[in-house]
């Protein structure tokens, strides 16, 4: 165990893709895979219009010849949620209320799906006549963008979408919704990671491509 959490402290550093080569020849790339000492990574790519971004975590197999990654969200359309039910006996309507990581972003426009049917999400809360039982809910979440109007760098999708909450119990009207502290800003941006990484040495090798450990 001692050798294991030591040889892991040997690996952890940031590894970084190094560029030989001028523009308009070779296209300028921030590239680097970040490992650190808590066994969580960060994986960071920017080029021209384009920008990817990952977190998760990692471990090195036994001879450290090989990295493991594994972003913590793995389905973009699947995220996962935290949800707190309770029962308010002082109304009989459901309320939602929804702790919005991109309250800043104007162009992200939110619906909660409530028992397969999209009801929007103008403000950090939703409240429903009484008589509706909540059964099951998502989130989803997309980019309203007006016709003509773009966004650098592109996104790698429009759209995101919680995991399906299933009430626990259906006397409960209150549900608090929070998502991890993993979907911020870069959310539209984030690509699910799974992958073995050859490492030789103070070199990472991901998808051709070689990183050097700065």
């Amino acid at each position: 165990m001692f050798l294991s959490c030591q040889s892991q402290r040997n690996v952890a550093g940031k590894y970084t893709l190094i560029q030989r080569g001028n523009y308009p020849k070779i296209i300028p790339v921030t590239f680097y895979i970040e490992l650190n000492r808590d066994s969580t990574f960060k994986y960071n790519f920017r080029g021209g219009v384009h920008e990817k971004v990952s977190t998760g975590l990692w471990k090195a197999d036994k001879n450290n010849k090989r990295i493991i990654i594994n972003s913590f969200i793995q389905d973009i359309r699947n995220i996962p949620v935290v949800v707190t039910e309770t029962k308010s006996n002082n109304n009989s309507f459901l309320l939602f209320v929804f702790d919005n990581p991109l309250k800043l972003d104007t162009s992200v426009k939110w619906t909660l799906n409530i028992n397969d049917i999209d009801y929007p999400l103008n403000t950090d809360s939703l409240v429903l006549d009484k008589g509706i039982i909540a059964k099951d809910f998502y989130l989803k979440g997309h980019i309203a963008l007006r016709d003509g109007t773009g966004i650098i760098p592109i996104p790698l999708q429009d759209t995101i979408q919680s995991k399906k909450y299933n009430v626990r119990n259906l006397n409960n009207n209150v549900f608090h919704i929070v998502f991890p502290l993993f979907v911020n800003y870069n959310i539209f941006h984030y690509r699910p990671l799974q992958d073995s990484l050859k490492l030789n040495r103070k070199t990472l090798f991901f998808e051709g491509m070689k990183l050097k450990k700065r």
